[in-house]
This record gives C-alpha cells, sequence and structure tokens, in this order.
C-alpha cells in the first residue's frame, strides 16, 4: 500500500486477497506487467510514489542450504520493473510484507525473520538509500511469546517513519524512526469484553495523511470458552500519542485488515466479518466488512452483495478507490476456492469491477498501490503445484 501526505486537493474531498472480475472489455483497464522474477517468488506489497518510481516486495527461496528465504525488491522506472539487490542473513527465513517511499533515496520495508526451521519470529527493517538496501536493527520485542512481525511502513521523510505489527508479547506494536534510529512507542492494549480473555492484537496495516494524522487498524482476538472471537482494532496517531478510536462490528466476530487514509474527515477501513465455525457455505460464510471515518466517528458502509472479504484498499482520490475481496467459495477441477473481486469506489457507492487476474483462482493478489493520477498496481504471485511466480498488474485510467 502507498503512505504519502495527501495534496490539499485530494483532501478536499486499500491476510491473502484475491483479485479477479467478470468478463473483461475489449481494452482492459488492467494490464499484466512482466516482473523480475526469480524462482518462486511471492511479492507482498507494493507502494508508488510516482508514476515513474514504485516498489514490490517479497521473498524468494536462496540458493543452498543456509540460505533460506530472501527478501527481494523491484522498482518501476515508469518503463520496467528491476530488481534491486538485496542483503540476506545467513540461517534465516527473512520476509517483506510492507514498503513505502517517501522520495527516489528513501524508502522503508519491513517484515520478520526466523531461524531456520525455528518458530520464533522477529521484526525485520530494511532501508534503500537511493544505491543499495541495507537491514536496520529494530528493538527487540517485548518478550513473552514467539511471534514478533512487522506487517506494514509508513514512510514519511527521512527523518520520520512508522511502523505497525505484533509484538512477541502478543500485544499490537508501533515502532518509529527517527532519522537514526528505531524505537518502539507505546500503544494501547484494547480491553476484550466481560466474559471473554485476551488472546492477542495486531495491528496491520497503516496510512498517514501527516505527521500529525495517522492511522492503523487490525484485528483483537479474545477467547470465550471453547470459541475464538474478534474485534475490528484502529488506532489513531495525533503527531503525540496513540489512541484508540472506538469501530463497529458485525454480528460476526470481525477485524479490519487495510486502511487508506485520504484526509482528517475521510479514511476507509477493510476486513471481514469471521463465522465462527470457518464454514464457508452459502448460509453462514464470512462477511466482508467496509468502514469510513468522517472526521467523528467511524461507520459501516454497506459493501456490494456475496462478498465473504476485503482485504485490501488504496485511494487515488476521495472519488477513486480501489479494494480487493472474495465472494464464496466455488469448485474449479474439484477444488474449492474463492471467486474473486475487485472493488471501486466512484464517491458516492462501491461496486465490482473487473480486476487484472480474469477468473484465474490460482493468482493471488497481496497489494494494492493507487496514485492521485488514476494509475493502481496491483502484486501477488502466481501459484503452482510446486512454486509461485510474482504476479503484478497496472490499472491506468
Amino acid at each position: 500500500m502507498r503512505h504519502r501526505l495527501i495534496p490539499a486537493a485530494l483532501a478536499a474531498g486499500a491476510s491473502l486477497a484475491l483479485l479477479a472480475g467478470t468478463a473483461m472489455a475489449a481494452t482492459p483497464t488492467w494490464t499484466v506487467v512482466p516482473s523480475v522474477n526469480p524462482s518462486a517468488t511471492t511479492l507482498n506489497a507494493v507502494s508508488a510514489r510516482t508514476a515513474t518510481d514504485a516498489w514490490a516486495v517479497g521473498q524468494f527461496p536462496g540458493a543452498g542450504e543456509d540460505a533460506g528465504a530472501q527478501i527481494f525488491a523491484e522498482r518501476w522506472n515508469g518503463t520496467q520493473w528491476q530488481q534491486t539487490p538485496t542483503t540476506n542473513i545467513v540461517r534465516q527465513n527473512e520476509r517483506l510484507l510492507g514498503v513505502s517511499a517517501s522520495g527516489p533515496d528513501d524508502a522503508w520495508a519491513v517484515g520478520n525473520t526466523n531461524s531456520l526451521n525455528a518458530a520464533s519470529h522477529d521484526t525485520l527493517a530494511a532501508h534503500w538509500n537511493g544505491t543499495a538496501w541495507t537491514i536496520v536493527p529494530t528493538p527487540a520485542a517485548a518478550s513473552g511469546g514467539r511471534l514478533a512481525s512487522l506487517y506494514d511502513v509508513a514512510d514519511l521523510s527521512p527523518a520520520s517513519a512508522w511502523a505497525v505489527g505484533q509484538g512477541k508479547d502478543a500485544r499490537p506494536l508501533a515502532e518509529h524512526w527517527d532519522g537514526t534510529a528505531w524505537s518502539v512507542v507505546p500503544v494501547p492494549v484494547p480491553a476484550v469484553p466481560a466474559g471473554t480473555s485476551f488472546a492477542n492484537a495486531v495491528l496491520s496495516r497503516i496510512s498517514a495523511v501527516s505527521a500529525t494524522d495517522i492511522w492503523a487498524v487490525g484485528t483483537t482476538t479474545a477467547i470465550q470458552g471453547t470459541s475464538v472471537v474478534r474485534f475490528t482494532l484502529a488506532m489513531h496517531y495525533n503527531g503525540t500519542a496513540w489512541s484508540i478510536v472506538k469501530t463497529p462490528n458485525t454480528a460476526e466476530p470481525t477485524g479490519l485488515s487495510g486502511v487508506t487514509a485520504i484526509s482528517a474527515t475521510n479514511a476507509w477501513a477493510v476486513g471481514t466479518g469471521f463465522n465462527n465455525v470457518h464454514d464457508t457455505s452459502a448460509s453462514v460464510a464470512n462477511k466482508a466488512v467496509i468502514e469510513h471515518w468522517n472526521g467523528t466517528a467511524w461507520s459501516i458502509v454497506a459493501s456490494p452483495a456475496g462478498l465473504i472479504s476485503v482485504d485490501r484498499i488504496s485511494a487515488a482520490s476521495a472519488t477513486d478507490i480501489w479494494a480487493s475481496g472474495q465472494a464464496p467459495q466455488q469448485t474449479i477441477a474439484g477444488v474449492p476456492v474463492p471467486v474473486a473481486q475487485t472493488l471501486h469506489w466512484n464517491g458516492t457507492a462501491w461496486s465490482v469491477l473487473p480486476g487484472p487476474t480474469a477468473s484465474d483462482p490460482n493468482t493471488a493478489v497481496t497489494g494494492l498501490s493507487a496514485l492521485p493520477s488514476g494509475e493502481a498496481w496491483a502484486v501477488g504471485a502466481t501459484f503452482s503445484a510446486t512454486a509461485a511466480a510474482a504476479f503484478i498488474a497496472h490499472h491506468t485510467p
């Protein structure tokens, strides 16, 4: 997802996701663009700063027994995607899950790393200085568990960037770059309803209007008897501190997985209402969740019928927003797969539009980034029985 400061003109007024659509028009609005493609590359995120400068990041299997999964980055120069060299930590798996750039010589990518064959994960951050990517130390996540990760990043300037995720204490995690080092910034721990016990909370995505107006969203998980229940989670940074802002939930356990902030009075978040038994039948399938911030409160906005999730979202403007989602499963060659969908907001309503992967159930899109010009990028991977290949598609208005 792109994390940019929104121009004043725009202020007046994007888990695995699949993108697909109905039959394409004679001239498709999405075009598949060749990716630099090491063996089995998976792209997890994309960030477009301008029409001639975008980044896509992920991971690919390294060569040799001690290589592990290696971080991968490629850059769009207006004509083609080109791979940029990345460092590798020997005997470690590394994954880049989020990326953002404030300029041609300043970009951050974040994710996690773990020792080969080890379950414990630690946070990971890499910086682009215009010449090369280098891994930059991040503070040790709080102890108490095994899994720590940074899932997304918003790069505001060379002296200010934010990353969000989850610490090893199973609490939400926010870290700030001040131009010299990363530091953990306190965030509140969400409360859970009476009769439930706290399990974990995570901040999955972040989007910034300015240094004093930043949103991060995710999910709070609790245990109620033998059931797992989830609640939407949104936090706002006002330039001084992070605070939890109340978000509505559906009747089902609900989590948020994407956010895009346009102005102080206009932000969107998307996610999923989960049925407790994860049954994908038509009667109790998961439900898509779309929420809007109007400057005062978050409210649920009607989504197109038949969706079971909306996973990523990115705004070109207040009247041009893309999102990716899924409809209930269908059976293809005897295998149940989701029916993928592409959503678009025109300033009045959400609708389903043709997407970049046509009806290919084997292509997953995990990143979206839209530009004020109306251009947009979608990235992910196309899977076969034995491998994955990087997937990139470009939308032109």
